[in-house]
């Protein structure tokens, strides 16, 4: 049996019915603080959603992406541009040095604190990115302990620890997977490779966790002569597609998205 991506229920994207449902959300009443979250595959343009709703809404950008963390990670992990970064105020990049680890527990500690701040401010910060695990233990609520569940707030209770907007971006297998090779065949035009090199040569060892990224672990291999570049990027962008279909069918559990279909 094929292991195909199977497409979600999603509405047309509309850029101003997510404005509408914010502009509620943050005239709601609440105990909960408030939160936008914005999340999908890979290459489906979370990460360009969430800059344009924060320049229209005046807040700022909590990265939830397991790579961004790692500084001089750039090109593989779609970091946003330094003109970006400038554009409006992001978190949980460029945090960490590659040879440190990162887990989901410090993860929902860090994004947890920052959403307190931004909402003593008055603002609704979005959250984007796409590991899975990392969003649902923080909005759900989960008490962790050296990365094991013990405790989802959201299973007791039905209802996520946030007032929040969840929004998924989804799209066709054919354009997501288009998306996923053009995006690929980017990076390196980017320069995926020289950024491998010199990550290499500033004594970055190829066993250090971020190097066990999609992209960063094809690359090395490809510099070390276990690989043509043309494999290479083969190679990356059917890993980039198969995390994809991991990605789906992780937010499968979580029900309360809202999809829109790019």
């Amino acid at each position: 049996m094929r292991n195909v991506v199977k497409e979600f229920d999603a509405e047309p994207f509309s850029l101003t019915k997510i404005l509408d449902s914010v502009q509620f959300l943050s005239l709601k009443t609440s105990p909960r603080e408030k939160l936008i979250v914005i999340l999908g595959a890979t290459a489906t343009g979370k990460s360009s959603l969430a800059l344009r709703l924060a320049e229209i809404l005046g807040t700022e950008i909590i990265s939830a992406d397991s790579m961004a963390v790692y500084k001089n990670f750039d090109i593989g992990t779609a970091k946003p541009t330094a003109e970006e970064l400038r554009r409006v105020k992001h978190y949980l990049i460029d945090i960490l040095e590659p040879e440190e680890r990162f887990s989901v527990a410090e993860f929902v500690q860090l994004a947890s604190e920052l959403i307190t701040e931004i909402n003593s401010r008055g603002k609704i910060p979005i959250v984007a990115g796409g590991t899975g695990l990392y969003v649902q233990a923080l909005v759900e609520g989960y008490e962790l302990s050296v990365g094991k569940s013990l405790i989802s707030h959201y299973k007791q209770t039905g209802e996520l620890i946030y007032a929040a907007q969840v929004y998924g971006l989804t799209a066709d297998r054919a354009e997501l997977y288009d998306r996923i090779n053009r995006r690929t065949e980017k990076m390196f035009a980017d320069g995926l490779v020289d950024e491998v090199k010199n990550l290499l040569a500033s004594g970055i060892s190829p066993t250090a966790q971020a190097m066990s990224g999609i992209g960063y672990k094809e690359t090395v291999e490809y510099l070390q002569g276990g690989a043509t570049l043309d494999e290479t990027i083969s190679k990356v962008a059917q890993a980039t597609r198969n995390f994809a279909k991991r990605q789906l069918t992780w937010y499968r559990r979580m029900n309360y998205i809202k999809w829109l279909k790019i």
